[in-house]
Order: structure tokens, then sequence, then C-alpha cells
């Protein structure tokens, strides 16, 4: 078996251009320089001087950003864009350090909106976030606890914690108190009740938080915490106690098949809208990512069984050596064969280029892929891998992580090395 590996490129493959981190642009010199037609908004979101939404929402209040950073950014071109800021305020009652956003979105009635026409941009600072409203509330420790009551949990002296948020969209409360922990999901209300029912549907049959309980008000769903470190963490402790590959190989196998499931769009799928970002971020990369999305191609595979949609080492909990948990089944629907081990795989050759514990992570990814292509089409599932690595070379420009260009452009290398290696099975 031909085990995919991020050395150097092979003469036979696209040359990948100039390396990004030659050219005398810095980091937020570049990311400042990125436009797009069909958003007008955007040069004026990544600028790296104050953004016009956010100096327009700080003056309203008798305030000034006196110093600010891009620091989050979700763009698909030609569709919309969400930026946010790390910021600090002088002056008015939004002095202080906190992170805003801005976003192309169409805004909800009674959001606060600057521009005008195509260049109409929606602007808070978080938790005061239009799309989610009841975030701002369920984070006062008193709210959170009262509901939490309300739902037959307890928790005295509670603290809270932001744990995971993407603006407009969904977010998550860590909520401890009297040596217990309970997370708040806040999701769109019309989302609320089918993750509800899921998470009910799969108790007993799979390791997922246990719900509370659900306030329809609020769009919040209330779940136990689990124990046990993720996947991720634990390959990273040299003395962490994994799971047999064979058990993380074969729990794509034991998902159930739930009614009305959706179908989850592959990373394949995904690829060409992928990459016309990846063109508008690095244009001089334009032949490799070309080339990147011809040779990954189309999804053709007919089959579809139940995938968790989203199955990387952060989704999976470890407890001496056994699976604890299995978290954000919120994706868990139907999807190709090759799928979720897709997604591992491709995770999992990411990380490895990032990690502490490199030989580590490298031995476990190539204990897995060897089980998954036992059953698998190999070529198949090394093409979903490579599908997946190419998503994930936007990651680094997505939060603005420092040499980003650089960072992305070797991610593409990654995925062009699965692309030879699907070719060569």
């Amino acid at each position: 078996m031909s085990t995919p590996d991020p050395g150097p490129t092979t003469p036979d493959t696209p040359d990948p251009g100039p390396t990004p981190g030659t050219l005398p642009l810095t980091d937020r010199q570049w990311t400042a320089s990125l436009s797009d037609p069909a958003l007008p908004a955007l040069p004026d979101l990544l600028t790296d001087q104050v953004p016009g939404p956010l100096g327009a929402l700080v003056e309203a209040t008798g305030g000034t950003v006196t110093a600010v950073a891009v620091s989050q950014v979700t763009w698909w071109p030609g569709r919309s864009a969400t930026v946010s800021w790390d910021a600090i305020v002088e002056g008015g009652p939004l002095a202080g350090r906190a992170t805003y956003v801005g976003t192309t979105l169409e805004a909800p009635e009674g959001a606060t909106v600057v521009g005008a026409d195509d260049a109409r941009v929606a602007v808070w600072r978080v938790p005061d976030d239009p799309f989610l409203p009841s975030l701002s509330t369920v984070l006062q420790p008193e709210v959170a606890a009262s509901l939490i009551a309300g739902l037959g949990g307890q928790l005295t002296d509670p603290v809270t914690r932001l744990r995971a948020y993407r603006p407009t969209r969904r977010a998550v409360i860590e909520v401890t108190g009297s040596g217990h922990k309970v997370y708040l999901k806040l999701v769109k209300p019309k989302r609320l009740n089918s993750l509800y029912q899921r998470h009910l549907s799969l108790e007993g049959i799979l390791p997922v938080p246990e719900p509370l309980g659900i306030n329809t008000d609020l769009g919040l769903l209330a779940m136990r915490s689990m124990t046990g470190a993720t996947l991720r963490d634990t390959l990273e402790d040299p003395a962490g106690h994994l799971p047999h590959p064979d058990v993380i190989a074969g729990i794509p196998g034991t998902l159930p098949r739930l009614d009305r499931a959706a179908t989850v769009h592959s990373a394949i799928e995904a690829a060409p809208r992928v990459a016309e970002l990846l063109r508008h971020l690095l244009p001089m990369e334009k032949e490799r990512i070309d080339w990147l999305e011809a040779s990954i191609g189309t999804d053709d595979v007919a089959e579809r069984v139940p995938a968790h949609g989203d199955y990387h080492e952060a989704q999976l909990l470890v407890e001496n050596g056994l699976v604890s948990g299995l978290l954000d089944v919120d994706t868990l629907g139907v999807a190709r064969p090759g799928d979720d081990p897709g997604t591992m795989l491709g995770h999992l050759a990411v990380w490895h280029t990032i990690s502490a514990q490199p030989d580590r992570v490298a031995a476990y990814a190539s204990a897995l892929q060897q089980r998954w292509e036992t059953t698998l089409d190999a070529r198949d599932l090394r093409l979903r891998a490579a599908a997946r690595i190419l998503g994930l070379a936007a990651g680094p420009f997505r939060v603005q992580q420092e040499g980003w260009p650089v960072e992305t452009s070797r991610r593409l290398t990654l995925a062009q090395h699965w692309v030879e290696a699907a070719h060569e099975v």
C-alpha cells in the first residue's frame, strides 16, 4: 500500500508557483488586498485599517476604535462574507477590548446595518448577534443556571464561557458550577426540535451527549458533559492510551440509519466551491488549484450509508483507551461509504503537519488507512481525503493564522500528494 506523505513536490505534478511568503506583503496586507466584485463591501471588511462598518458602529456611541485586527473570516466568493475583528475602543459604552462582527448576509429586523445597496453590512459586538438574539442573555450565569434548573439540572455558583461561536449560525456555552458541567447549544429555532430528537434517538446506541431538554423560545438545547479527552489531545499526549485503530475505523459502520436522514454533501461535491475561494486567496496557485479540482473530479458514487458527516479526531472523546463520546451529531445523515473515513484521514494528514507528535499521528493514521483500504475502494478513499484536505487549505485564512498564505500553499501540496497516491492505485 502506498501511503501519502507531506514530502516535496514531484517533477510530474504542476509547478506550485512562487512561494507566497516571498512576496513583499505582510499577512494583514495580503488579507486587505483581497476583493470580490460581487461583494463590494469586502475590502472594507478586510482592511488593515479601521473597517468602515465597525467605525460607524463605534462612532455612533461616541467612541473611537484605537486598535483592530481581523481575527476570523467566512467568505464564499460571489455569495457572502462574514468577518470578525478583535478591537479596542476608547470612550462611550463600548469602551474596552471586544470582538465585533460584520456580515453581508441579509440581517434580521432590528440589526444595526450600515452602508447602502450592495455594500450593506450588519455589524455587532459579540455576544449581541442579531441572528442569535438569545446569546447575550444565556451567557448571563444566573440566566443559564435558571434555564438548566427548569430542565431538571442543578448548578450553584455558575460560571459561563463561550466555547464555540459561528457568527449568525450557532454557539455553544459551557456552564460550570458545583462540580458539574452543562453545555448549552444555541441554533436557529427551526433546527432545534430535530436536533433534540436526534440526540434522544441515539441514546443507548452511540455514546452521545445526554440531552437535558430544549427551550424553543431561545433556540437552546441543554446537554450534560461527557468524560474523556478528544482523540486529538490523546494523540498529542505521548502517554495517552489510544483506542485500537480497529475501533475508530469501525465506528462509521455502527451508525444507525435515522428516519428522514438528510444527505450529507461530500468533500468532493464541495471541491469546486472551495477551489473558487482558494483561487481568490492565492491567484499565483491557480494552475495547481485547477489541477486539483479536475483531478478530484465529480462524485459519482451512488451508494449511501449512515454517516457522521464530520468524522475527525476532535469529534471523538477517549478515556482509558475506549471511545467515551461522539460529538456534534448535528450532521449525522447518509453519505458515501468513503466520506467519514476520508474526512478522518484528511484531518489527520493536516494535523500531522502541525502536531507536536507527528510520528505518533502518522502511525495512527497509517493504521486507519490500512484498515479502511481492506474494505473500501482505495482510490476513492484517497480522493475523498484529498478533497477534505483541499477544504482545510482555507482554514489558515479563515482564522487569520500567522503566515496563512504559506500554510495554505503547503496544504495544497499535501492534497496534491493524496491525489497522486489515488492515481497510483
